[in-house]
């Protein structure tokens, strides 16, 4: 039985004769293609067990599969640039090396397979990033009919369900063409006979699950968490930025966050195409669950109890490792330098996270002095020329905010097209949500927002929050570029309003790997990098 079954799955999707809507000289010039702005990227085409044993006979690494059953391909950096590359890519000729043997997700592209905006229906669309589809969509929904033909033959339709993965979550620039109803169905019939998670109303949620049960109580993350997560954070001592209810909540369209109660620790989870991970080591739930120390004349400082903190680890990373199939997605990022003998001591691999960047806000407000000169020149002639006002951020702002960033994305964009800075485009248009989600529910997430309105339009606007009574994490700055000075304006003037509030640090958060942003980073003075790490469970427990 277990033969046939494995003789049925390692069947190759019966697409190969369907032709292409771009033509290869596109394809050959195009520089979007193929390339990702980070290693985890959920846009990473997802391979069948008969696909990888493909693409393995056509020479590609079989370890860049972390399972052999289906999943995602490994990526490689890019050496001649930023971001990463389909190992099955060669960047000198812009041709795949397994063409002939590429996976579905490549032949039918640049339609694209994923659930609908309300995660109800499977759908198919086509990628508005396809450079050559933006200037030429003749004869697009003809293709879109042939495909959506195709996908719903009998043999796609039980290859698609066994393969959930190949159904992509949705994508806000992927335009939607064909609903497919049968094969909606047939997937609704599958999580029917499924284990369903507490609090997961809708069938088409983009980030599957095994059906096996779970030990933990999952529950969904809402904002009725906030006080309850916050209590607990505030009694870790990190200035990491990362330890707020904020920064995570409003990526909540990007990833699937949840949350569960393990030796009196909250651990959060975080779940898309690649799988479950936590952005956040367990935290405790109480001053019970931490032991008292006293050090000295500083008085008593709280320290994590560690024999329930190890207790709890052993339990998430089991399950992510059974939830993810030994995958090498299973991980908890941003442990702090303060954790990392003991999860060293309990033979977790840790690897360095980009740091977050640390200043003292009265170096912020005053700009003095000669490594200040260009910030404070810019700052100066902003408030000589322009005509302006520095007001907090309102619900009614939303909209005029909203059409702010999509003008500084383009600008953003236009910048990085000539560095051949891919990576920092797609974090822009993965950012957008997360925009969006802060300035719909600012005052619920404890956020405190300003805009700089300049005749009658918001030329920029930034949010921060508090991480302690010491540390100011500013969260986003959107400002027009072309507007000399504005940039270093907000800035300023955010950090003169955490001063005044007796924050002595600001935090500006990670620069996300990208050079730039370093630069822009480094450019003020930071007074200290604060390390982070991403914790791993070694490769031989992940076999």
């Amino acid at each position: 039985m277990e033969t046939e079954r494995g003789a049925e799955r390692l069947t190759l999707i019966p697409i190969t004769q369907l032709p292409q809507c771009v033509p290869s000289r596109a394809c050959f010039s195009c520089d979007v293609c193929c390339r990702f702005p980070e290693p985890d990227s959920f846009l990473r085409p997802y391979f069948t067990a008969a696909e990888i044993q493909a693409a393995v006979a056509h020479g590609v690494d079989r370890a860049r599969f972390p399972d052999p059953s289906g999943s995602q391909i490994a990526l490689v950096p890019n050496e001649s640039g930023e971001g990463y590359l389909c190992p099955a890519f060669d960047p000198a000729t812009a041709h795949c090396r397994i063409y002939e043997a590429r996976p579905l997700d490549c032949r039918i592209y640049p339609l694209a397979l994923m659930w609908s905006a309300d995660r109800r229906e499977a759908v198919l669309g086509w990628d508005t990033k396809c450079p050559f589809l933006r200037d030429s969509s003749q004869g697009l929904e003809a293709h879109a009919d042939r495909v959506a033909v195709l996908i719903e033959q009998e043999d796609m339709l039980e290859t698609l369900v066994r393969n959930p993965r190949l159904i992509g979550r949705f994508q806000d620039d992927v335009v939607v063409l064909r609903s497919l109803p049968e094969l909606t169905k047939r997937l609704a019939d599958r999580e029917a006979s499924g284990v369903r998670r507490e609090g997961n109303i809708a069938f088409g949620d983009p980030h599957p699950r095994t059906s096996h049960p779970s030990p933990l109580t999952l529950h969904p993350l809402t904002l009725d968490d906030r006080p309850r997560f916050e209590a607990a954070l505030a009694l870790v001592e990190t200035p990491l930025a990362h330890y707020a209810f904020a920064p995570h909540y409003i990526w909540r369209n990007v990833f699937a966050y949840s949350w569960a109660e393990v030796e009196a620790h909250v651990c959060l989870f975080a779940e898309y195409a690649d799988g479950l991970f936590m952005p956040l080591p367990p935290f405790p739930l109480s001053r019970e669950a931490l032991n008292v120390r006293r050090e000295g004349e500083e008085g008593f400082r709280l320290t994590p109890d560690a024999s329930r903190l190890t207790n709890a680890l052993e339990q998430v990373f089991a399950f992510m490792q059974q939830r993810n199939r030994g995958s090498a997605v299973t991980r908890i990022e941003n442990v702090p330098e303060a954790l990392r003998p003991l999860f060293e001591s309990m033979g977790y691999v840790l690897k360095p996270k980009d740091p977050d960047y640390l200043y003292r806000t009265a170096d912020l407000v005053e700009l003095a002095g000669d490594r200040y000169k260009s910030q404070r020149a810019a700052y100066n002639q902003f408030v000589r020329t322009q005509t302006f006002s520095y007001e907090p951020y309102r619900d009614e702002d939303r909209e005029d905010c909203l059409a702010l960033y999509r003008i500084w994305m383009a600008q953003q964009e236009a910048r990085s097209r000539d560095d051949v800075n891919r990576a920092a485009r797609w974090m822009l248009q993965d950012a957008a949500s997360a925009h969006a989600e802060a300035l719909a529910h600012h005052q619920a997430l404890g956020l405190i927002g300003r805009v700089v309105r300049m005749g009658g339009t918001i030329r920029a606007y930034t949010f921060g929050y508090a991480r302690t009574a010491a540390v100011f994490c500013c969260l986003l700055e959107v400002a027009d570029r072309s507007v000399p000075g504005l940039a270093q304006f907000i800035f300023r003037e955010l950090c003169r309003e955490a001063a005044a509030l007796g924050y002595g640090s600001v935090n500006t958060m990670d620069d996300s790997g990208l050079p730039g942003l370093a630069r822009s980073k480094r450019a003020y003075h930071p007074i200290g990098l604060i390390l982070s790490y991403v914790a791993s469970a070694p490769q031989e427990e992940r076999l």
